[in-house]
């Protein structure tokens, strides 16, 4: 699997969002704009009511639509109506996304566990990936997910996204360094996606010493670029120029 591209363009933090410009995270606007500045974006996964794969990061529609309730609470085509706060844009479906974007530049898919249906939202993205010609790579915080596509697509290249930092989200394991290590030796990862302000470590120093490549996120700040320079090889970022 060519993964060289991992380390070779930026990515943009659900798109090169921006409100003052109409364009808000994880719409079509954003990830448009990261390909005009030629570079990759990252977005995030969750599964409607209809098992389909929908670009989009809270569970709950409040923070960026007008309407209340949570996102496995619609089917894809009602999502697919509601309008971003103060945009054109609507929730798309990654499969969507996946037909109107530039092939040229790389996604990073960062799928979310928080529903609970770690099968299920696997199956539904790689049914949308699977043909799919230019360069991808799912990522995920929840080892059960990263695991179904090591077992049911292992062509998928693959990422862990960590931290060590515990925001009380998540049981203390995600947050443990050697159980992280032990994740990427379990699941072969082909990279990991590491908090900046948990920088550096002894695991982001031990895959690199693999040649596993490091990214990290979320970059927004000038320092906060140089650290990433210094122990990571490439970024997720927000706010730069």
């Amino acid at each position: 699997m060519n993964k060289i591209w991992l380390t070779d363009f930026p990515f943009a933090h659900r798109g090169l969002h921006d409100r003052s410009m109409g364009m808000v995270e994880n719409s079509l606007s954003a990830f448009h704009a990261a390909n005009d500045r030629g570079h990759g974006f990252e977005l995030d996964i969750l599964l409607s009511k209809d098992d389909r794969a929908m670009v989009f990061h809270d569970v709950s529609l409040d923070r960026l639509t007008g309407t209340s309730g949570n996102i496995q609470d619609f089917t894809s085509l009602a999502l697919a109506e509601i309008k971003l706060k103060h945009t054109s844009d609507s929730i798309p479906t990654l499969s969507k996304v996946l037909s109107e974007i530039d092939q040229n530049y790389p996604i990073l898919i960062e799928i979310k566990g928080d529903q609970g249906h770690p099968i299920e939202i696997s199956k539904a993205v790689f049914k949308d990936i699977k043909d799919y010609n230019g360069p991808i790579a799912i990522m995920s915080f929840y080892p059960e997910i990263i695991k179904w596509f090591k077992i049911n697509a292992p062509q998928v290249l693959r990422g862990l996204v960590a931290t060590s930092i515990n925001d009380g989200e998540m049981t203390d394991d995600f947050f443990s360094v050697e159980t992280q290590k032990e994740y990427v030796e379990s699941l072969e990862v082909d990279f990991i996606a590491y908090d900046i302000k948990a920088l550096p470590n002894s695991l982001t120093e031990y895959c690199r010493k693999k040649d596993i490549p490091v990214l990290t996120w979320t970059v927004r700040s000038e320092p906060l670029q140089k650290k990433a320079a210094q122990y990571t090889d490439n970024i997720i970022y927000e706010n730069l120029k």
